[in-house]
């Protein structure tokens, strides 16, 4: 580990493993599984494994293991003939319990495809039967299949018909996904495989790597870090073609390097977890700074920001100082800076470094915001959270850990560039809206709602939607409009014309801005699953605000009190 990160044997002990450095707890407490992965740690015990891997209690809580079975054995009939009788042998495997001598790699994948074995409990079960070299050639073959269940069939007829096998690799994304604990698993046993055994695994993923999809291509590099030809090739396929979700983009930052991180991260924002941000860390040692300044500068707000300035801070240089000490202008991030230099206090920047704040000069409407969301603040702070405190199970630590204590810490002021570009998209904003960009931002405001019979007590959010995040909002809003909206409303507004300004229930209910004509900062609240209906008149969008902070001292959040 480089002596310009700072390390606790904790964070130490959440590394992905190489051959070159190898961490003993990867396939112990940093796989964060049961007995079954324990025991695929050499010494193998492959009767406990067995036992996890066909398990029958699992399906208990659908309509038990022989519906399962019987769901395959009718299926069979829709399946090609080869993958037909593939299904059967393992429906007739699976009904047995036998365990065989030696393990069939076909019908132990078709059974971990159908659902019959989890793939997380086949997995070590696989390793303590056949060996590594024989679990990833399995695990190859488990991504270039499916069942029925992920292909959309215009054909009602076979409509809960039972489950069958396709092969194909178009669900390889899910596929590794769902896997993604198997991969890391591998990786760990590979990182301490016998140089034959190393070998010949990476003689198999050779073989395979140039024709693979990219999230395969992800995995191989994932479990050959050493192969940075691989995460290279990888990386650019990602970016070039998609195809990548968080947990396949996660794989790659740990062996792609620094560049390709920037811009992974840049394409999939707030994928990172803590083993991928550590791992980072003990590859690139303070090289990693870029990255995890790319992550802050394009999280979703400030609670996921607030990780990644905890990583960035393990860094000693100058170079990640100035790029913390840039934040100094976020209210969140700012505790951590501050003490950031008093830890290191000739890593200061000068004052005419790179340390001005973020937020720019108040004008009167951004005054008004300022103090109408630091009263609610404050509000927030003496009154909802000595009454979370009263709740039992809740400590002040695990507050903080939620970021519950601050009802606006999530929030991040917005640059101008950003403002700009989505006025390049919907023409001039509302000067209020404008405002409130500026000074208040985009993220998660947390406001008071009332306890459920029986649950804790805590706060439910409401997402101000960031610039960039716009337009696909839009996408999805758009989408859901149908022409009965559209007839409503003819002749009184544009509805294609509306942008979504704040999300509430994922991306099913929004709050709008008009937008109508310039200047326009009427509010409608929007559900997309109320009968088509003309728009209300609006509410301008600082009264808007006003009604939404009213309603949440009422423990009445949107959209009940508004």
């Amino acid at each position: 580990m480089a002596g310009d990160v700072v390390w606790t044997e904790e964070q130490r002990g959440k590394v992905y493993s190489t051959r070159a450095r190898v961490n003993p707890d990867h396939l112990t407490e940093g796989l964060d599984r049961g007995p079954c992965w324990l025991a695929a740690v050499p010494p193998f015990d492959a009767a406990g494994c067995f036992a996890e891997a066909r398990d029958k209690s699992r399906h208990d809580m659908d309509e038990g293991w022989e519906y399962a079975v019987r769901q395959v054995e009718k299926g069979a009939r829709h399946a090609a003939p080869s993958m037909a009788a593939l299904g059967l042998r393992a429906a007739a495997l699976y009904r047995s319990g036998e365990r065989p001598d030696v393990l069939d790699l076909e019908v132990e994948v078709a059974m971990a495809e159908l659902q019959l074995q989890a793939s997380w409990d086949a997995v070590p079960f696989w390793l303590a039967a056949e060996g590594v070299v024989w679990t990833l050639r399995a695990m190859l073959r488990l991504h270039e299949l499916a069942h029925n269940e992920h292909e959309v069939h215009e054909d009602p007829r076979l409509e809960w018909s039972g489950t069958w096998l396709i092969e194909t690799t178009a669900h390889a994304s899910f596929q590794v996904a769902e896997c993604e604990s198997s991969w890391r698993l591998l990786r760990g046993v590979l990182a301490v495989a016998d140089g034959a055994d190393h070998r010949a695994a990476r003689a198999v993923a050779e073989a395979a790597f140039d024709a693979a999809p990219v999230p395969v291509k992800a995995a191989l590099s994932f479990v050959f870090p050493d192969e940075r030809e691989w995460a290279d090739r990888a990386a650019e396929d990602c970016l070039a073609q998609g195809g990548g979700g968080d947990k396949v983009v996660r794989m790659l930052v740990t062996t792609a390097g620094v560049d390709w991180g920037e811009r992974l991260v840049e394409q999939q924002p707030g994928c990172l977890d803590e083993a991928t941000l550590l791992t980072l860390l003990a590859q690139e040692g303070a090289g990693a700074a870029p990255v995890l300044d790319a992550a802050m500068r394009h999280a979703r707000g400030n609670n996921e920001r607030l990780v990644f300035a905890r990583h960035l801070a393990m860094i000693r240089t100058q170079d990640a100082a100035e790029r913390l000490a840039a934040w100094r202008g976020n209210r969140r991030i700012a505790p951590l800076i501050e003490d950031y230099f008093r830890q290191a206090p000739h890593l200061e920047p000068s004052p005419s470094g790179a340390s001005e704040p973020r937020i720019p000069a108040e004008d009167a409407t951004a005054a008004a915001l300022t103090g109408l969301f630091e009263e609610y603040r404050t509000w927030y702070r003496e009154h909802w959270v000595p009454k979370l405190l009263d709740d039992p199970g809740w400590e002040e630590e695990e507050l903080d850990e939620e970021g519950w204590l601050d009802p606006t810490g999530d929030l991040s002021p917005v640059g101008e560039d950003d403002i700009a570009v989505l006025e390049a998209r919907f023409g001039p904003l509302p000067a209020d809206y404008r405002a409130f960009l500026r000074v208040i931002g985009t993220g998660t405001l947390l406001q008071p709602m009332e306890a459920m019979p029986g649950a804790a007590l805590e706060p439910t959010t409401q997402n101000f939607i960031h610039p960039a995040d716009i337009p696909g909002a839009h996408a999805v809003y758009t989408r859901w409009l149908h022409d009965g909206w559209h007839e409503e409303n003819a002749g009184v507004a544009d509805m294609t014309r509306m942008m979504p300004v704040m999300g509430h229930d994922g991306y099913a209910n929004f709050v709008l801005l008009s937008l109508q004509h310039e200047g326009d900062d009427r509010v409608h609240v929007w559900y997309h699953d109320e009968e088509p209906d003309r728009m209300d008149d609006g509410i301008p969008f600082v009264e808007f605000l006003h009604r939404m902070i009213d309603s949440a001292r009422r423990e009445k959040p949107f959209p009940g009190g508004i």
